[in-house]
């Protein structure tokens, strides 16, 4: 048996490497290693541990096909943070889950170590599924469970795989600021200065399918139909509706986490049931979407989506875009439509973009103006408008600009 467990430790070291390497090929490890653990921690009268490896032989196919699926692209899938709203339904799987494992060992088992050994089953549990979706919190489950299992192994007398584990302890930490690293640059991080397209300026990245946002704004507008507003509002760790748009949310089957407005046009239906999360404000000086983003404000969110705040009527259409400039003075904010992006930025900057993708500039007070990588120069406009119908000539684009604008980028 001791074969078996150099050849399990020479296996698992091969797995660590290509984990940290955020290789999909760690997952053909993965199958081959839980298969010879199966008899090592049977031998050794590691019940769970004998369960959790056929866990792993099952969760390394879930994880190939996660990772080579991506974001439904033909690319893999990204290095992500785990979403705040997992974080509640992963704790309670890995509270029952220990409790269940530890009265099994307790009851049907000679185990030993039933309640160490079901810590580690319990976490590596939720670490696997972790690593299956490429969260970098994952290297934070693992630390724990590998420098607990060194413990327990050491006690079994399991020196080759104690030492293993010990060593999985030491790279986790590495791992995690190496997954770090890797994660793609998103819209919620804070704007970096960065080379491209000949200049240094601040980077506006376009918004993924699978973006998670920190807070959602859907306003009292037409509902969101294309695909992106939709995958925000779905995603978002935060929703706030406008007044009367809590109406078509909670009819679709949703639960907003707080209300604002003035109340003039939600159901009487709706207040009633969700006096708990309406927070009225009657001023008139205000629309109901400025009332929203400065509630998020007071939330301490950082980075806000607009979603549903175009149709309908047209003057309030202009005036939920156009506030997004003096939103821009307090918090990074975006809206998002059905046909493209409105963002609101200042002196030079960067934004990426489809190659041949529509874009319009509109002008907010910069009397020099210029850009890289757009199908018609820019110059000192004389009016607000004259920077619309443009087009991005490669997948980045520059704005030089000594004031503030607004940059709308078409999906298409």
């Amino acid at each position: 048996m001791n074969y078996l467990e150099i050849t399990g430790t020479l296996i698992g070291l091969l797995y660590l490497w290509l984990e940290y390497k955020a290789s999909i090929y760690l997952w053909a490890t993965g199958v081959i290693m839980p298969a010879i653990y199966i008899f090592v921690y049977y031998d050794a009268g590691l019940y769970a541990d004998t369960g959790i490896n056929i866990y792993y032989l099952l969760a390394a196919l879930y994880g190939w096909v996660m990772w080579r699926r991506g974001n439904g692209k033909a690319e893999e899938l990204p290095v992500t943070q785990t979403p705040i709203r997992l974080l509640l339904p992963l704790s309670l799987v890995l509270i029952a889950a220990f409790f269940l494992i530890a009265w099994l060992l307790i009851n049907y088992t000679d185990s030993n170590v039933p309640w160490t050994d079901s810590f580690i089953t319990a976490l590596s549990i939720v670490g696997m599924w972790m690593l299956a979706k490429k969260y970098v919190e994952q290297w934070l489950v693992w630390m724990v469970v590998d420098a607990v299992s060194y413990g327990l192994y050491v006690y079994k007398d399991l020196y080759f795989t104690s030492g293993l584990y010990g060593f999985y302890a030491v790279i986790a930490v590495f791992g995690y600021f190496k997954w770090k690293r890797m994660m793609p640059h998103t819209a919620d991080s804070p704007p970096s200065r960065k080379e491209g397209v000949g200049v240094i300026g601040i980077n506006y990245p376009l918004l993924p399918l699978d973006y998670r946002p920190e807070a959602v704004i859907l306003a009292n507008g037409e509902y969101p139909v294309h695909e992106l507003p939709l995958s925000l509002l779905r995603q978002a760790a935060y929703i706030v509706c406008c007044d009367g748009a809590a109406n078509e949310y909670v009819r679709r089957g949703f639960i907003p986490d707080a209300i604002v407005g003035d109340g003039d046009s939600i159901s009487e239906e709706t207040k009633i049931h969700f006096a708990n999360i309406l927070h009225k404000d009657a001023d008139q000086e205000t629309n109901d979407q400025t009332k929203a983003v400065e509630f998020c404000i007071a939330q301490g969110k950082k980075h806000i989506l607009i979603v549903g705040a175009t149709g309908k009527r047209e003057d309030h259409t202009l005036g939920n875009i156009s506030l997004l400039m003096e939103y821009a003075k307090k918090v990074r904010v975006q809206l998002v439509t059905n046909y493209g992006m409105f963002t609101p930025a200042c002196g030079d900057a960067m934004f990426d973009s489809l190659p041949g993708g529509q874009v319009s500039i509109f002008n907010f007070g910069s009397t020099q103006m210029r850009a890289d990588s757009l199908e018609y120069p820019l110059r000192e406009f004389t009016n607000w408008w004259q920077g619309t119908l443009n087009k991005a000539l490669k997948d980045k684009f520059a704005i030089y600009a000594n004031g503030e604008y607004l940059v709308y980028r078409a999906y298409r």
